[in-house]
């Protein structure tokens, strides 16, 4: 761990200071340290560097300003600043002095600890300064405070705890709110930095002898150290077998040359996120990834650089919905500029570009997904106009870039906090996916529907759907409809249905409410249905229908950038065409236009009925040629020479009329789609289907059919 390393761990701890409870004073206890010299550095050796070795000094002084998140606030919710004095006599006191050493003896076995080893960790000094400042007979006696001496001894023993005990606390206390969550989350991950600090101590204390016998390859190897544990010193065994239930664990770098203690809180999880304020909660996952030991260089060792741009986005959505006044909101505030810098603003323009002069590709990755971060987002507002001016120049280094610097970010995010910047628009073609299959019973799917549904339901807010895709836009209506909830579900609708419907008819009327049928078991999404138009993008979703897939479930994405329903239509089925005099007519105004030049152009604007007329008219015609020419041509589609096929044997129509009684076009996706033809009835024959299906393809020039169209 370098100086920066460093600095960065004491910020974290340095940042608690201001929430502290107020009735501490705490530089008589900082001065108390000094004179009576209460708390002692402990001399090991070590081969680290000069702040390596005063590292556990350094941070047992500044543990003083940070552990009293769980404190008289958190604990009894109360704004009392009246002094409530106590009568303790010294009997009194030396029994909860005893009750105290006792906790501390239990804590200090669990750990597998010496006296002299316990004293080093932050968290104890801390507890022990509250006890001493507080209790302990011949002190301030609690009289220069607004807490209770029983209220102090409670602040002491949970400045004792270790991390699993805080979580079995958590367990039994049930859900709590965001600035209750806010204060476990600094208190937990303080701990266990102190934690991490004393157990990295041993590691460079027993370099040599890890080095010797931990070693597979001629890499470290945390499997290796473990076991062989019993022919390493004691604290190392000690350490071994803490590690797991204080969630830690060991590992190595990337380079396989040092031990590393890290989080490991994948049995916490589940506990901790059913107790925690879903936002506040998330610095523990990002804690997880981005630990305060390494800052953002194991991310850095670790990740590739076309995904640290999800990481960044992470970090700005947990900043912008959480509390501003806790150390993890500043150490992961730090983080969100540095790794934005790294990111958008490297200090040597060569790390962006290619050999070519155009930014090279892991960049465009990171920044492209950066625009589509949903919400007010700085990133996005930061880099949409940059992101599309290189676009639309072949990602060419431009002076849009080149007027940018880290300044505006800050901007950005300062009115973001504030809830001054506007909502990102985001670029859904882009980003949504090729297919999406949900489950609309199982537990699991349903989970973050739940949480969504929490949310939206405080206010209705509509900024909180920013960002949800289509599916979960169903999934989330189906949720509110179990929950009898329709003034959500009303909520969801888009403004045409809502023009259409009343209000009151729809929260009254089952039939309009009943868009998703009961033998419905998931939910498809498809991009083939995803369609852009001059005014809307739009999408189908699939659902069960007489076991088949039905996608009949319109979805709109409206002015405001959210996805609402419209209701239950069928994906673009047009009426029927009738193969008449006056259908043969446009077929043959087609022909004439088409047949002599062969321009593509001449029939962009034809119906998809009229160039399967005109193929078969061309048929009729025995004009094999134009009919070749009507085929998709390109390296996407099978391809015939031309040759080869005016040589070919072809089918043989005397007249279309004759031959079809009507044409009815169905578009499965933006650009593909079926022209359904339904033979004369003195057409048919035993072996002969009653229509056949022909495909055609969406081309710049309109619709085509590849080369064996007949389905």
């Amino acid at each position: 761990m370098d100086d920066k390393q460093l600095e960065e761990r004491l910020n974290l701890l340095k940042s608690s200071y201001d929430r502290l409870p107020s009735s501490l004073d705490t530089d008589e206890i900082l001065q108390k340290i000094v004179n009576e010299n209460n708390i002692a550095p402990v001399e090991k050796k070590s081969k680290g560097s000069k702040w390596q070795r005063i590292t556990v000094w350094a941070v047992s002084i500044a543990s003083v300003f940070v552990i009293g998140i769980l404190g008289t606030t958190y604990l009894n919710d109360s704004d009392d600043s009246i002094t409530r004095n106590e009568n303790y006599s010294d009997k009194e006191i030396e029994k909860l002095k005893k009750r105290y050493n006792d906790e501390r003896l239990k804590r200090q076995k669990i750990l597998h600890m010496n006296e002299v080893e316990f004293n080093t960790l932050g968290f104890v000094q801390y507890a022990d300064n509250i006890f001493t400042s507080q209790i302990d007979p011949g002190t301030l006696e609690g009289e220069n405070d607004n807490i209770s001496i029983s209220e102090a001894y409670d602040l002491a023993i949970e400045g004792l705890n270790l991390p699993s005990e805080m979580i079995e606390i958590a367990k039994k206390s049930g859900k709590v709110n965001s600035k209750e969550s806010s204060y476990f989350v600094d208190d937990f991950v303080t701990k266990t930095e102190h934690l991490i600090f004393y157990y990295e101590e041993i590691i460079r204390n027993n370099e040599e002898v890890l080095h010797n016998i931990a070693k597979h390859d001629g890499r470290l190897s945390e499997h290796i150290m473990i076991a062989n544990r019993y022919n390493l010193p004691k604290e190392i065994q000690s350490m071994i077998e803490v590690l797991p239930k204080e969630g830690l664990k060991l590992a190595v770098n990337v380079d396989g040359t040092k031990f590393q203690i890290l989080p490991d809180w994948v049995l916490f999880t589940r506990d901790l996120f059913a107790v925690l304020d879903e936002n506040e909660a998330r610095y523990l996952a990002l804690y997880n990834s981005i630990p305060a030991s390494d800052g953002l260089s194991k991310l850095m060792e670790e990740k590739e650089l076309s995904l640290l741009g999800y990481y960044l986005a992470d970090i700005e959505f947990t900043l912008l919905n959480t509390s501003e006044n806790t150390a993890m909101h500043s150490l992961f505030e730090n983080y969100y500029f540095e790794l934005a810098q790294m990111i958008v603003f490297p200090s040597d323009e060569g790390d962006i570009l290619n050999e070519n002069s155009k930014i090279n590709m892991d960049i465009r990755k990171a920044w492209e997904s950066l625009v589509n971060i949903p919400g007010a987002s700085p990133l996005a507002a930061l880099m949409e106009p940059v992101v599309a001016s290189m676009k639309s120049n072949d990602w060419t280094y431009n002076e849009i870039y080149k007027q940018l610097d880290i300044e505006q970010l800050r901007d950005f995010y300062l009115l973001a906090l504030d809830n001054k910047l506007e909502t990102n628009k985001l670029d859904w073609i882009a980003i949504l996916p090729d297919e999406v299959e949900k489950s609309l019973v199982t537990p699991y799917s349903r989970y973050g529907i739940h949480e969504l549904y929490k949310k939206f339901n405080e206010n209705l807010n509509p900024l909180i759907l920013h960002g949800v895709g289509p599916v979960d836009i169903i999934l989330l209506y189906h949720y509110a409809d179990e929950q009898d909830n329709h003034e959500m579900m009303w909520e969801l609708m888009t403004s045409a249905f809502k023009n259409q419907y009343d209000k009151e008819e729809f929260l009254e009327n089952p039939v309009l409410q009943n868009i998703i049928r009961e033998s419905s078991k998931n939910l498809y999404f498809n991009k083939d249905y995803l369609i852009q138009d001059d005014e809307y993008i739009k999408t189908y979703i699939g659902q069960e229908k007489e076991n088949q897939i039905s996608y009949d479930l319109l979805l709109r994405l409206e002015s405001d950038d959210i996805w609402r329903i419209q209701g239950i239509e069928d994906y673009f089925v047009t009426n029927a065409t009738l193969v008449d005099d006056e259908f043969v007519q446009r077929v043959h105004a087609l022909y004439k236009s088409f047949a002599g030049t062969h321009d593509q152009t001449a029939l962009k604007e034809a119906t998809p009925e009229e160039i399967v007329g005109l193929y078969y008219y061309s048929i009729q015609l025995k004009d094999y040629e134009t009919q070749y020419e009507l085929y998709i041509k390109d390296d996407t589609q099978i391809q015939i020479p031309k040759d080869e096929y005016l040589n070919g044997k072809h089918q043989v129509i005397d007249n279309i009329k004759l031959e079809f009684k009507e044409l009815e076009f169905i578009q499965n996706a933006a650009d593909y789609g079926v022209v359904i033809l339904t033979k004369q009835s003195d057409r048919r024959s035993s072996d002969e289907n009653e229509v056949i299906g022909f495909q055609l393809i969406k081309t710049e020039n309109g619709w085509r059919p590849p080369f064996m169209p007949i389905q």
